[in-house]
């Protein structure tokens, strides 16, 4: 009896299991190939639904999980597409990524039975607002070709954005759009949040557009706040410079020529960023290095970098690229690079010596 009530519980839960299963989207495990061939069926035609998805996308994992088994997207989604989730790093998925050009996770790719792409949609998404997405995705108007008839029939910021992000998100360069956009646009449409944040998003530092940005800075500034402005410029560069003060750059292919860097160091350096944060610190650090003025480093840690509280990772960073420059520096050089650490190392002693006199101080009071 028993063991009949455990086979009894064990059918309850498999078929509530597939019940809930069907409730959601019905990937298939296939390849573009079958899918094609199952879309392509003249008595039940259907649309194709990639979602093409990385190990190590948490977007992706957290739709597969929480979003893709709810009813609504299933009944939506089931009757109309054959849907594949396919990894972009494996197997099919590398050709497929580069056939059509995805480089944004998770980016859901909406084919016809031919394999042709129709639209995609891109970013993580509720189920309901999924639906809607694939939805506006499937109207003609808002595929490729329809948003740019809109915009070359009546371009203005309605017609142009939609169309500008349209090719952001077809990795396709929107810079020609945006461009036209902020020379013809209303300043409450140029310095709005959703067009800036594209518009930063896309730019190259230092490229004509970027200047066109950075003459407006202040009116940028006061629409979307100078402390997220400044970040978001340094932020276009931060790494880079990294790379060029620690001499890898080569190595993952980044090229900058001692006058480009000086250029990021000018620029950067207007943005009057805190000092007292270590990462501030970079561009001109940078320059020195692609410049090969060692004795200038030397100098300028000492000047600048010394004094900066040692509670932030990024100055462990830093004294990390000086330390680095040891073996190339000659006998007077190294000798400065010592200097500097022990000069830091009693910095800290007098720090840490001060915090120990407090410490002995409350343990006295807490004695009493």
């Amino acid at each position: 009896m028993k063991h009949f009530f455990k086979l009894m519980v064990l059918a309850v839960c498999v078929f509530t299991a597939q019940v809930v299963s069907a409730q959601g989207i019905n990937f298939k495990t296939m390849s573009l190939k079958e899918a094609m061939g199952i879309a392509g069926n003249p008595a039940e035609p259907k649309y194709i639904l990639i979602d093409c998805y990385t190990t190590w996308c948490i977007p992706c994992l957290e739709m597969a999980q929480q979003e893709f088994p709810k009813k609504e997207a299933g009944d939506y989604i089931n009757p109309k597409f054959v849907s594949v989730k396919i990894d972009m790093e494996k197997g099919e998925g590398i050709e497929i990524g580069k056939k059509y050009n995805v480089t944004a996770y998770p980016t859901f790719l909406i084919l016809n039975a031919q394999g042709q792409e129709i639209n995609r949609v891109v970013g993580k998404s509720t189920a309901q607002e999924f639906v809607e997405k694939i939805k506006a995705a499937l109207d003609p108007k808002n595929s490729l070709a329809g948003l740019k008839a809109a915009y070359d029939e009546s371009k203005n910021m309605t017609t142009g954005f939609p169309y500008a992000l349209a090719l952001y998100q077809s990795s396709k360069d929107p810079s020609p759009v945006l461009e036209e956009l902020f020379e013809n646009a209303q300043d409450f449409e140029r310095f709005g949040r959703d067009y800036l944040e594209l518009a930063f998003g896309i730019t190259k530092f230092g490229s004509p557009f970027f200047r066109k940005l950075m003459l407006e800075k202040s009116n940028i500034d006061a629409a979307w706040g100078t402390e997220v402005t400044n970040r978001i410029i340094f932020d276009k560069v931060r790494k880079d410079m990294y790379q060029v003060a620690s001499e890898t750059a080569a190595r993952y292919n980044i090229v900058y020529t001692p006058k480009e860097v000086e250029e990021v160091a000018y620029t950067i350096s207007l943005l009057k960023l805190d000092q007292s944060k270590p990462e501030s610190h970079m561009c001109k650090i940078a320059l020195y290095v692609v410049n090969k003025d060692l004795d200038g480093l030397i100098k300028y840690y000492k000047r600048n970098i010394a004094l900066i509280p040692n509670n932030d990772v990024f100055k462990g960073i830093l004294d990390g690229i000086l330390m680095n420059k040891m073996a190339k520096a000659n006998d007077a050089q190294k000798l400065a690079i010592k200097e500097y650490f022990n000069n830091v190392a009693k910095i800290y002693e007098k720090e840490s010596k001060a915090y120990s006199d407090k410490a002995q101080s409350l343990n006295r009071i807490a004695g009493k």
